[in-house]
């Protein structure tokens, strides 16, 4: 196993939780492959939550897809009677495809980061540095038409998935986005409404045909019968570095879920430099923000628990400092009923940080999510701040692993 983390700073601050997991003393035990069954709890995560989950996502992407699908359908049916139902249709389809793969957001673990992450960049690139390219996306609409040999493979990650799918479904301005100079765009606002729509329609099915397949690719490197992840994932050799990955994972709750989807568009983490900065929302033209938010909360809540089987919670359990998991849940809960009570999107939210007291109001909200609720998504953030830094002492001392790179430092 390896060494525990140090912290400085936030050691301090929960020492509290750090102090009952020292495996010299206090009553604490050391978690080993002789007294707990590490094996058998990588055998769960991989055979009743990742697994599944991917598989899931594999079907509702091929179905998205099919020539009888919502997508297609409506494809077919612009300018007839049924364009606005066969429209809805096809949102709701994607709506649920995203929310499938907000669970999976947090299995960032094996083949889905292999190749510079290429399957989930070809699925969902979202984060602080992949957002979508309207422009691009309005260019590749015109290029898809006219060039035979066009391929979206050849296409930009923030050009492609489903949030690439998301702008042409949802975004209801059919005006192009680009500069004046874009040659490809230049009489694109000119045509007559149909054709755009029936333009953008054609790209987002090409879009979604490259989704299955890439979803079916990442389903298929975990089976048995196909890549078989799950064997190396799960081979007593590898051990150190499958629970390494495993608990890597639940931190997409601190670096991307925090910081990218409310940390930035708030203005409370420094990669935003004006008040606030709404581009950078996630399923901005859907305004689906939120339940994204709330799927990656009940995935992290499904992975400390190892969903009904060994999981996390038992590794702390063993290592005598149970609090730590009910700290972590008590604090999941608060976050998901902040979600709950919000009649909102995070968008329209961030209109009411409009000035410099309501700036304060959020950052001071942040800090101290039990106060008042000016900007709910700014108590939110605070809730799932405290979160992970609970993940970032009590969890990694107990269950005996050092803190993901990307987590070593915080921008908040």
């Amino acid at each position: 196993m390896m060494n525990k983390i140090r912290t400085g700073l936030l050691l301090a601050a929960l020492l509290p939780l750090a102090a009952c997991v020292d495996n010299n003393g206090g009553g604490s035990t050391a978690v080993t492959a002789e007294n707990f069954d590490f094996v058998g709890m990588l055998a769960n995560y991989t055979d009743t939550i990742i697994v599944p989950n991917y598989d899931t996502f594999a079907q509702q992407s091929a179905d998205f897809n099919a020539d009888t699908g919502p997508l297609a359908q409506y494809c077919n049916a612009i300018g007839s009677a049924d364009e606005s139902s066969t429209r809805s249709a096809a949102q709701t389809a994607w709506r649920d495809a995203m929310s499938q793969w907000q669970l999976t957001e947090l299995h960032q673990l094996g083949p889905v980061l292999q190749n510079s992450g290429a399957l989930r960049n070809r699925i969902h690139s979202y984060s602080r540095s992949a957002l979508v390219s309207t422009c691009g996306i309005d260019q590749s609409v015109v290029i898809a038409d006219s060039d035979a040999n066009f391929s979206v493979s050849n296409r930009a990650s923030n050009q492609r998935g489903l949030g690439a799918i998301e702008y042409l479904l949802f975004n209801t301005n059919l005006s192009h986005t680009c500069p004046d100079q874009v040659s490809q765009t230049s009489d694109w606002n000119s045509r007559p409404e149909n054709e755009r729509k029936q333009l953008r329609c054609n790209y987002a099915r090409r879009l979604a045909g490259d989704v299955a397949q890439a979803a079916d690719s990442l389903a298929s490197a975990w089976e048995t019968n196909g890549g078989n992840y799950r064997s190396t994932f799960i081979n007593p050799g590898n051990l150190n570095d499958s629970l390494k990955a495993l608990s890597d994972a639940l931190f997409y709750l601190d670096t991307e879920t925090k910081d990218s989807k409310l940390g930035i568009p708030t203005g409370i983490n420094s990669g935003c430099s004006q008040r606030t900065c709404p581009t950078v929302v996630e399923s901005r033209f859907a305004q689906t923000s939120l339940d994204n938010i709330r799927r990656n909360l009940q995935s992290f809540i499904t992975l400390l628990k190892g969903g009904d089987g060994l999981g996390f919670d038992d590794v702390i359990e063993q290592a005598g400092v149970p609090e730590v998991t009910d700290k972590l849940l008590a604090d999941s809960q608060l976050a998901l009923a902040e979600i709950d009570a919000m009649t909102t999107s995070l968008s329209e939210q961030l209109n009411s940080i409009n000035d410099d007291a309501s700036k304060e109001a959020c950052i001071a909200a942040a800090g101290n999510p039990d106060s008042a609720r000016t900007v709910p998504v700014c108590n939110l953030y605070g809730y799932i701040r405290r979160i992970t830094d609970t993940l970032k002492v009590g969890f990694v001392a107990a269950v005996d692993v050092d803190l993901p790179d990307r987590a070593q430092s915080d921008n908040d």
